[in-house]
């Protein structure tokens, strides 16, 4: 899988975006999930308020979303079944944004990608109040054929037990706080039953068997020893 550990350059949105591909794999044979997709930018770097934002578009959080799919569906059309679907980062901001699904939706048609071989991945606190729009916005980027992922690396409040785990795809964890956290492991435990993907980011592969045990099926950025 070594070459799966890709860079691209791409300026479709009038500047150098750095895209890095870090290959999904489960934490014991190496099993190929897919991939995640780190961005040198982010939309927080990048965000305007007040009158500056008018004309920034990066204050425009589904207009900035859907740019980034399409620089990334520029660099991974090539990209063979391994690495699909492609986990995306994506701001919290979007999940607030009405104009998210149909953005993203008509950016994805305008490449050689399909919705389905691309993840959203929200940050945990777009979830963390339990508001019912952001539930509802899952809702319509899944109708439109995108999975949706949540990354769990810093907190780990979304109410998957609440309707929400049956929108999910995957969640993303830092693999030293799963070992320290009795509730993160009953959160890896029963999102795995409820059929979602957990993936630890920065695991080590001699800790795939205990993993495995409370539902951590997948990692990112695996460890070795040497």
């Amino acid at each position: 899988m070594r070459e799966l550990f890709q860079t691209k350059v791409v300026a479709h949105s009038g500047q150098k975006v750095h895209l890095r591909f870090q290959p999904v794999m489960h934490v014991l044979d190496g099993t190929a999930y897919g991939t995640v997709c780190e961005l040198s930018r982010h939309y927080e770097e990048r965000a305007a308020f007040g009158p500056a934002s008018r004309s920034n578009t990066a204050s425009e959080p589904a207009k900035w979303l859907s740019d980034r799919l399409a620089e990334v569906a520029s660099a991974a059309h090539t990209f063979d079944n391994r690495m699909r679907p492609i986990i995306v980062p994506a701001p919290a901001a979007a999940l607030r944004d009405k104009n998210t699904a149909v953005g993203c939706d008509a950016a994805i048609r305008r490449t050689t990608l399909c919705q389905q071989e691309v993840s959203l991945e929200f940050p945990d606190a777009a979830f963390s109040d339990g508001h019912a729009d952001a539930i509802n916005h899952v809702a319509a980027l899944r109708k439109r054929g995108f999975r949706v992922s949540i990354d769990m690396r810093k907190s780990w409040q979304s109410p998957l037990r609440q309707g929400l785990g049956l929108l999910i795809d995957s969640i993303r964890v830092d693999a030293e706080e799963v070992s320290e956290s009795d509730e993160l492991m009953d959160i890896c435990e029963s999102a795995s039953h409820a059929g979602i993907l957990v993936i630890a980011d920065k695991a080590n592969w001699r800790d795939g068997a205990f993993l495995e045990r409370i539902g951590v099926k997948a990692g990112v950025r695996l460890r070795s020893d040497c």
